[in-house]
């Protein structure tokens, strides 16, 4: 555990806004999109309860992680798993599988500091690029509601 909170202490520190528009997209609103019909109203609100679950679900799995309760390591991978899979946040789409199924399981638990902190780094960067595509949306919902007001 300490091997991961040292790894985050030396990590430098940026601008989360510069982070999420200079790294590569971290997630894909496309099967979103397909499952809801392109309904723009609902990708909205589903990136709304996004960008409000997840942080605290991975705050609750840090807290878990640090007290070494690995059940609710457990249960909050299972919880984030789905927001994974529907935001298509593929580079942890196994991370996460593994992080469950090892703590609930209690199996290669060397394994879990960097499947956290991998966890961790790619859903803070996918929840920071999130937050960009939430304002961008806001902005087509409310153009668009203006035009047709027009």
């Amino acid at each position: 555990m300490l091997k991961f909170f040292d790894k985050l202490i030396q990590l430098p520190i940026q601008n989360k806004e510069s982070m999420a528009i200079d790294s590569k997209k971290m997630f894909d609103l496309t099967n979103l999109n397909e499952m809801l019909g392109g309904d723009q109203k609902a990708i909205f609100q589903m990136v709304k309860i996004f960008l409000q679950a997840t942080p605290e679900s991975l705050t609750e799995l840090n807290k878990c992680y640090q007290k070494e309760d690995y059940d609710g390591v457990s249960k909050l991978a299972h919880k984030l798993k789905s927001s994974v899979d529907i935001f298509c946040i593929n580079d942890i789409k196994q991370d996460i599988r593994r992080l469950e199924n090892n703590t609930r399981d209690n199996i290669n638990i060397d394994e879990v500091p960097d499947q956290v902190e991998k966890i961790n780094n790619t859903l803070n960067l996918a929840i920071e690029q999130v937050k960009v595509e939430k304002e961008i949306l806001y902005k087509q919902l409310f153009e668009n509601e203006n035009a047709s007001k027009s």
